[in-house]
Order: structure tokens, then C-alpha cells, then sequence
């Protein structure tokens, strides 16, 4: 059954839950390790980096896996996504793995990655514990990516998904984020890899953060206009479908293929309303959304007033999450947590 694009969001101008209910509905828990990477992609950091934190503002893996241990004693989180930066670039990480998957609430965790250190790390994460992987994939074409990326290496991209499904880190899942100046060629591309290596895709809306908002505006594609002239015919969403999962996730014929593909359009139609998920950054501050200027320093809280007091505290915060006015941050993506 063939769906229209507008009915893969049918959540779109209902009321925001109660604030009652956010503590019971949240799931997700994304921990940043890092801020650092290999990779300067253009939508991510600035093309100079970023400065590297000092050691002692650095909370330890064993810190930041003690802090979702307390986490998810206190809420309903049951899956883990580990980020950065680039994860894979923090020593010591299987063991955060190891310690995340032991917890008796935590069904799954998971890392987000560009996939460039997988050959030589895909094994040994599976062998902690790590479920699966989404890995970036920007452009099939080098010079494209390179440019992307500010310098990143597509074949090294490319020998980490494969690394990935030897390790069997599966589902493998492709995050694509879509360009206004180059789309029409990435998209066809993309999908034609997805369905000659059976992976699922997820194409994701360019929001404006950090230093390059100027360019990211002036290269904002929207899902619909992307669907409507590639004239995608979407098939019924999958039946696993979670409603606050961002992805609308569908099947789509492609070249007499089908692909399933995740639709990620937070700024065309923002599924703020039904969000799941809490932010922990590599120093361990709680953020409430991708978009939220005010954070919550839980080593700090949790050293100055223990473990219970803290916990008040960290429900005055969470009651505060609410969807953002815009799509919008000054801050450079790698330093909230992508």
C-alpha cells in the first residue's frame, strides 16, 4: 500500500504531552565520550576542531557509565546510544560497553560513528556487547566526501561497514545528511548502495548549528521536496515502527527494489512532541534536547549534595523539557553530542 509523505507524520499539530509524563516516557539515553574527531564535517564542528578538554574536566568512562547506571535506576531508559565526536576515537570504550550492557534496565546499546575505525574495532565491541551501529555516509563520490568531511577518506567509510557486517553489528544503519547543492546526485546513489547491500538508509534534514548556520541555511533541503521530485513511491511505514523513534521508517521502491528508509525531518516536521530520549556530553552534563542552551552538571550535583538530593534536582530539570522554539544552536554539534 502506497502512502502519501505527509502521512508518515500524522502527530503533526497535536498538543504536547504533560510534563507529568516525561519521566515515564523517556527511553533513550545518547552519551557523548568525546568531543573530538577525525573527520571536520561541515554541519558537525568547525573546520579548525576544537579544543581539546583538559583531563581534569574530563569525567572517566567509569564515571559517565556510574551516571547512566544512576540514570537508569531513576527512569525508564532501556537503550544506550553511544556518540560523540567520534566514539571510536576514546580509549578504553569496549569497557564502557562491557559495564552499559551488565545493567539490568539496559536491553540495548548501540554507537553512532563514521565508520572509519571499525576494521580495527568492530570485533572487539561486539565482543562487549554493542548491538549495532549508524554510521555517516554523506557521498559515494571521493571528492564530494572529502569535501563533506574536511578531509575525511571515503574507502576508509566504506571498509567499516563492511568490518561492521562481518562483526555482525546489525542492523546497519547509513545517516545521510542531505545538501540542497548535491542531493540530486547523493540521494540516487545512496539508495542504489543501500539496496545492492541490503542496509537501511536514513536520510536526515540539515539543521542549523555552531559556526557554519549560514551555510547550513543556505543548503536545507526539505524531506518533501526531496520525496516529491525523485518520485519516490513509499510504501505502508514498517510495523515495528515506534511513534517517538525521529525516523519514519518505510519501505520504498526503488529501481524495483525495496528499501527501507528512515525520514528525518526535524525542522519540516518536528517530532519534538513525542521525543524519548535524554542527552549526557562527554563532561557528563545532562541535556534535555539537541537544541537546549541549559544544561545540568550531574558529577558536579552528584559530588555537592549526594545521590538523592540529586535526584530532586535532576527531576526539577527533566520536568523542564520541552520542544525547542527552533531548530536552531550556537553550538557546534559535536560539542552537544550528535
Amino acid at each position: 500500500m502506497s502512502v502519501s509523505f505527509v502521512d508518515l507524520f500524522p502527530d503533526q499539530g497535536r498538543p504536547d504531552p504533560p510534563r507529568s509524563h516525561l519521566l515515564r516516557r523517556l527511553r533513550v539515553l545518547r552519551i557523548s565520550v568525546t568531543d573530538l574527531c577525525n573527520f571536520r564535517c561541515r554541519y558537525c564542528m568547525p573546520p579548525e576542531g576544537v579544543a581539546k578538554i583538559r583531563h581534569g574536566e574530563l569525567p572517566g568512562l567509569e564515571e559517565l557509565g556510574d551516571l547512566a547506571a544512576w540514570l537508569t535506576a531513576h527512569t525508564n531508559i532501556e537503550k544506550i546510544k553511544l556518540t560523540g565526536g567520534e566514539p571510536l576515537l576514546r580509549p578504553g570504550l569496549g569497557h564502557l560497553v562491557a559495564s552499559l550492557t551488565s545493567l539490568a534496565a539496559v536491553r540495548e546499546v548501540s554507537l553512532t560513528t563514521n565508520g572509519s575505525l571499525l576494521p580495527q574495532m568492530a570485533w572487539s565491541l561486539r565482543a562487549a556487547g554493542l548491538a549495532r551501529v549508524n554510521i555517516s555516509l554523506d557521498s559515494l563520490d571521493e571528492e564530494r566526501f572529502a569535501e563533506v568531511t574536511r578531509g575525511g577518506r571515503l574507502k576508509n567509510t566504506l571498509a567499516g561497514i563492511e568490518a561492521a557486517r562481518q562483526a555482525d553489528l546489525q542492523p546497519i544503519k547509513l545517516n545521510s545528511v542531505l545538501r540542497r547543492s548535491t542531493w540530486q546526485r547523493e540521494v540516487p546513489d545512496l539508495l542504489d548502495y543501500a539496496a545492492e547491500n541490503g542496509l537501511e538508509i536514513r536520510f536526515i534534514e540539515l539543521m542549523r548549528t555552531g559556526t557554519e548556520r549560514t551555510w547550513c541555511e543556505s543548503e536545507f533541503v526539505s524531506m518533501g521536496e526531496v520525496r516529491s521530485e525523485l518520485g519516490l513511491e513509499i510504501q505502508a511505514p514498517a510495523v515495528d515502527e515506534l511513534a517517538a523513534a525521529p525516523a519514519r521508517r518505510t519501505s520504498v521502491n526503488w529501481h524495483g527494489c525495496n528499501v527501507v528508509v528512515g525520514w528525518i525531518a526535524p525542522r519540516s516536521h518536528p517530532f519534538c512532541g513525542r521525543c524519548e530520549r535524554l542527552r549526557m556530553d562527554a563532561r557528563g552534563h545532562l541535556r534535555r534536547c539537541l537544541m537546549d542552551p541549559q544544561l545540568l552538571d550531574l558529577p558536579e550535583l552528584m559530588r555537592r549534595i549526594g545521590p538523592s538530593a540529586a535526584w530532586e534536582r535532576t527531576q526539577s530539570y527533566l520536568a523542564g523539557k520541552t520542544p525547542p522554539r527552533k531548530m536552531d544552536s550556537a553550538l557546534a554539534m559535536n560539542r552537544i553530542g550528535g
